[in-house]
């Protein structure tokens, strides 16, 4: 009975994402994407059963910095998430932890706050390791206005950390060694 019911279970999530409305959108190269979502408040009810939360995927190839600002009329909720979305529909998404989309699991990075309605609308600074990432972006308002279509620009910068050279071994030691040398000079005076 398992080995019939997991098949069917996947043919149905695959049937259902191909009629959802929400988007997987792949970063495009200078960051910014423009879209929107139905509802003001899809990422506060973490709803995945229309087109309320939109999922960014992106790729980082080294450690870097990270930062996301949303532009709307209402205020967007953002979460950050190692791991790439496959399906986007009827998921059980959670804006403040870990959550699986049957065939990956994403884990939780960073987001707005999800226990007050009305902020957010951005995350700076973060530090990313090399890997695949998926942000979730929706509304944050709270008045569960579900029909009306909400525009938004997102921009997304991310920038490779520089790496500073540490100072070689030998030129520690070599001003150790003068600074020893030169302490005994004193004492021998």
């Amino acid at each position: 009975m398992k080995r019939i019911f997991t098949p069917m279970l996947a043919a149905l999530v695959l049937l259902c994402s191909a009629s959802a409305s929400a988007s997987i959108i792949s970063l495009p190269s200078d960051g910014l994407i423009a879209n929107s979502v139905g509802g003001d408040s899809g990422w506060l009810n973490e709803d995945t059963f229309g087109d309320a939360i939109d999922f960014i995927t992106f790729d980082v190839a080294a450690q870097s910095t990270f930062s996301a600002t949303a532009d709307s009329l209402i205020t967007m909720g953002l979460s950050l998430y190692q791991g790439t979305i496959a399906n986007d529909f009827a998921i059980p998404f959670s804006n403040n932890s870990d959550f699986t989309d049957f065939f990956s699991n994403l884990v939780f990075v960073d987001g707005n706050s999800p226990f007050v309605p009305g902020l957010g609308g951005s995350l700076t600074g973060l530090v990313l390791e090399a890997g695949s990432y998926t942000l979730a972006v929706g509304g944050n308002e709270g008045f569960f206005d579900t029909f009306t279509e909400y525009s938004y620009n997102l921009e997304v910068a991310i920038a490779e950390v520089q790496q500073v050279p540490e100072p070689s071994a030998l030129f520690l030691l070599f001003f150790g060694i003068a600074g020893l040398l030169a302490a005994r000079k004193q004492q021998t005076k």
